[in-house]
């Protein structure tokens, strides 16, 4: 379990399935973090949680703010012997965007991966529209790395997608 100020980071169980189909529902903001939405009924959560129960390809870990489920964060496309993942986040309950969870959610899971794990590269792609995301990734030291253009259908249009990353020794640079 990570612990923040405000934030915890603890791994997926079982029992989270029900409230994160609960916090699907705002379609905006899955869209927002994923780039799709679907409706997606609670057992076939529940049957992708026991799917993934044995695989190392992805470290996932819930956002808890006062034991209250916000969303979920994670690493996803490790690649270990580059030393390379990719991170992904969404905070999915309205009532705590825009208020720093995300922000601190991610210097906890920075943290983790290149001091516990060794990772030296974190990557990440976003929706070149989520200004929000992206000024919270600049902020944390992230270096836009590429832009795909008019990657992803998001909101009636063709979007870009931004690739961003960091390397340890970046990170370490920023710490206190």
């Amino acid at each position: 379990m990570l612990r923040g100020k405000r934030v915890t980071l603890r791994s997926v169980e079982r029992d989270d399935m029900k409230r994160f189909h609960e916090l699907e529902r705002n379609v905006e903001l899955v869209l927002l973090a994923d780039g799709h939405w679907q409706p997606t009924p609670l057992a076939a959560i529940e049957k992708d949680f026991e799917k993934h129960l044995d695989r190392e390809e992805k470290a996932w870990f819930v956002i808890e703010v006062g034991g209250v489920v916000i969303g979920g964060c994670g690493l996803h496309h490790m690649h270990r012997r580059d030393g390379s993942t990719e991170f992904g986040i969404g905070i999915y309950d309205p009532e705590y965007v825009g208020k720093g969870y995300g922000r601190e959610a991610i210097g906890l899971l920075l943290r983790w991966a290149f001091q516990v794990e060794n990772w030296r590269r974190v990557g990440l792609t976003t929706l070149a529209c989520n200004e929000r995301a992206i000024q919270c990734y600049r902020a944390l030291g992230f270096v836009e790395e590429g832009r795909m253009r008019e990657q992803a259908f998001f909101g009636g249009q063709y979007v870009d997608v931004l690739q961003m990353g960091m390397l340890r020794r970046e990170w370490e640079a920023r710490q206190p």
